[in-house]
């Protein structure tokens, strides 16, 4: 039996291989800005929530006693 070596080539990305991996990197990146975008409304939202509670305090320190 005769054993034949022939090379084989590493690198086998084609077109279309390509185009998947750039459209993993679009998703992933366009979700990354997403987060960052969501994460710059967090600190309004805090303080929103953060003053409804004070409020809600003060409220119900205000209502009359039973």
């Amino acid at each position: 039996m005769k054993t034949i070596v022939q090379p084989v080539r590493l690198s086998t990305v084609n077109g279309e291989e390509s185009r998947l991996v750039k459209t993993a990197a679009l998703f992933t990146f366009r979700g990354i800005r997403a987060l960052v975008d969501a994460a710059k409304e967090v600190p309004g939202i805090v303080t929103q929530a953060a003053s409804d509670v004070r409020e809600a305090w003060e409220e119900s320190n205000a209502s009359p006693k039973l």
